[in-house]
């Protein structure tokens, strides 16, 4: 390899670097929004990320940032693709999956059934909007998964306040869940 050629490289190198350390979470978020899960999200960024170290045109780096988006998002679609692709291999029509020797049947929800979910959010998002906003604040960090003592440095509350909002917060919730679904 001559010098020329490697210190080309270098720079495609360097420039991919500190593209990627100003804008990975914005590439992140594209891949997310356009993936199934984060798993395949973290493919798909995987894979942009390879793309661009190999076939990036570092010769416009004002549009290498747009570049990348293009190139994450296309990534997510393609994996997201290939994982709709194997999840309706898994889902046999019922009368097929007596026939289907290596097949894996699912049983899909029926239309009353999803119907029924529907309902279930909806009263579930009353329920919700009727406690306090405190306590709804509580219960929605505790659901992403912050801890309690998480929850106080984000919040700037006490512990006891914290344990508080959560127990009254749900003991709330599941009053006006239960008195929505009765019908009240």
């Amino acid at each position: 390899m001559s010098c020329a050629v490697a210190g080309q490289a270098r720079v495609a190198w360097d420039t991919a670097l500190a593209l990627l350390r100003r804008h990975e979470r914005a590439f992140r978020r594209t891949a997310r929004r356009h993936s199934l899960c984060a798993d395949d999200a973290d493919d798909a960024f995987g894979r942009a990320v390879e793309i661009l170290l190999t076939k990036a045109p570092f010769d416009e780096p004002a549009r290498l940032a747009a570049w990348m988006h293009v190139v994450t998002r296309r990534e997510a679609a393609a994996v997201r693709r290939e994982r709709e692709r194997l999840l309706a291999g898994a889902r046999l029509h019922p009368d097929a999956a007596e026939t289907a020797a290596h097949g894996l049947a699912v049983d899909a929800p029926g239309p009353a059934e999803r119907a029924e979910r529907r309902e279930r959010v909806v009263h579930s998002a009353e329920a919700l909007a009727a406690i306090k906003p405190q306590e709804r604040r509580a219960l929605a960090l505790h659901a992403e998964g912050y801890s309690y003592v998480e929850i106080q440095g984000l919040t700037g509350w006490t512990y006891t306040k914290v344990n508080r909002c959560m127990a009254e917060g749900r003991k709330s919730f599941l009053e006006n869940f239960a008195r929505i679904e009765a019908g009240g």
